[in-house]
């Protein structure tokens, strides 16, 4: 490249990087408060990385990880990294994180277009050749960042020693990319990159083994967002009294637009997909009811600053009321659609049980039989020592009585089993219900609570296996 194709290219990456800071700057400031909501610690991530002729600068990025993450393991990112955040995670699967590096360019540290900046310490691994690489300053798009942008796929699953995988078998290719671009660039085929760049990142975002693997998430995802469209619709027709003013019309689908762009990025947030459905429980329902409450008062914002200031508030108190309980009720339907496929169609041989207390423990106990399909267990009462308690239900499930109705509960229900809840019972009502079930000739179980099995009075010491002389061969 010529001295003034050099100078050019530096004139464009200053204009081009200048004017794509102020217009994202907005964008910048969302993203920052997004990641100080999320996890403490810098909005940026400053790091060394080796620039023109070797030398060193500081490279600025969006935080991905928790604050501390280097000091705390490898220098690379591995898959499954626990240190990235939530925020993070979506920064990097779009390549956000790489936004800020427009500061590095108006600076002069960086190029639009060039090598991938390397971290010093893989510096020390180059070779003659590969050192062309530090000809040139380093880019944001180059043909490392479009090949290899997704180079944490590259690690085998079980790679110990990320650092010695990256050095042997990815950073030569890197390379040999970067030094085959540094022999051919050229002022144009530079500005070539950036668009290609640009289209390869937004292309890049679906990926198909990523489908493949989040298929049911997607599936769910699709099921809530018609849920959302459908509740917000029919949240206005009974504010309205199902008639509704052609005036309001302009007003729905204003709304619609930004319910459809607001509310899913909240509930991936909120790890609403992560979910099971075939396990959901009350902290479930609890990270629902955040991200429809979340995801609604943003919505909100949004409408009221973008010119929708008489909407009424009234729609969107019943649009959350009937959103929250709908995905809840979906999820509840699948939950029981996917039990009932796993049972298969033959009718399991379920061993009917009594659980004895109704306390914290009892109550555990019951929630784990009912909740789990693969339960042969299957409980039909529940024995408690106080008597308010009687005739209650919990989960479902009623109170019969003491110890001294163990008999007729057994013979009623055809009970096989007393499953004793220590944490509920005091030590002469747990005697009373074993020598009522021994009376019957009835099995039971004493189950701690789990707080008992977890305290220690000291480490106890593992015994050695005694080995036979056949063994020691």
């Amino acid at each position: 490249m010529t001295r003034w194709q050099e100078a050019a290219k530096r004139t464009i990456d200053f204009i081009v990087a200048l004017l794509s800071f102020v217009l994202l700057s907005p964008f910048f400031l969302a993203i920052g408060v997004m990641i100080k909501l999320d996890s403490k610690g810098p909005v940026f991530f400053r790091q060394e990385r080796l620039g023109r002729d070797g030398t060193t600068f500081r490279i600025f990025k969006f935080r991905t990880m928790i604050s501390g993450a280097y000091r705390s393991g490898a220098r690379l990112t591995v898959k499954r990294d626990p240190r990235i955040t939530k925020v993070g995670q979506l920064l990097r699967w779009t390549k956000m994180d790489e936004l800020p590096q427009l500061l590095n360019v108006i600076a002069g540290d960086m190029s639009m277009v060039g090598p991938r900046p390397e971290d010093p310490y893989f510096g020390n691994f180059y070779t003659e050749e590969q050192r062309k690489v530090l000809s040139v300053r380093p880019g944001i798009v180059g043909p490392s960042q479009i090949d290899g942008r997704d180079e944490v796929e590259q690690y085998p699953e079980g790679t110990e020693d990320t650092e010695k995988y990256y050095i042997e078998h990815i950073l030569p290719g890197k390379l040999a990319r970067d030094v085959a671009y540094v022999d051919s660039a050229t002022f144009w085929g530079d500005i070539a990159y950036l668009f290609h760049g640009a289209f390869s990142v937004a292309l890049s975002q679906i990926k198909a083994d990523f489908l493949a693997r989040s298929k049911s998430r997607l599936a769910l995802l699709s099921l809530d967002l018609g849920l959302m469209i459908g509740c917000y619709v029919l949240a206005n027709f009974i504010h309205f009294d199902w008639q509704l003013p052609p005036k309001v019309w302009p007003y729905i689908f204003h709304t619609l637009f930004w319910i459809v762009v607001v509310k899913p990025p909240v509930f991936i947030y909120y790890g609403i997909y992560q979910r099971s459905t075939r396990w959901i429980g009350r902290h479930d329902m609890a990270a629902i009811v955040k991200a429809v409450s979340v995801s609604s008062a943003l919505v909100v914002a949004v409408t009221y600053f973008t010119g929708l200031q008489r909407h009424s508030r009234g729609v969107f108190v019943v649009d959350w009321a009937l959103l929250t309980f709908m995905m809840t009720a979906l999820r509840y339907v699948l939950r029981h659609i996917l039990v009932g496929a796993s049972r298969g169609e033959e009718e399991k041989k379920y061993v009917k049980v009594l659980v004895a207390g109704s306390g914290h423990g009892g109550e555990s106990i019951l929630r784990s039989l009912l909740e789990d399909p693969g339960s042969r267990f299957m409980p039909v009462g529940i024995i408690d020592h106080e008597p308010h308690r009687w005739g209650a239900l919990i989960h479902g499930v009623k109170v019969m009585g003491g110890a001294t109705d163990i008999a007729m509960a057994a013979s009623t229900h055809g009970v096989q089993m007393v499953l004793v809840s220590l944490a509920d019972l005091d030590p002469a009502v747990v005697r009373d219900i074993a020598e009522a079930c021994e009376k019957l000739n009835m099995d039971y179980r004493l189950i701690p609570a789990l707080s008992d099995l977890l305290v220690q009075q000291g480490p106890e010491p593992v015994p050695r296996p005694q080995l036979s002389p056949e063994s020691s061969l």
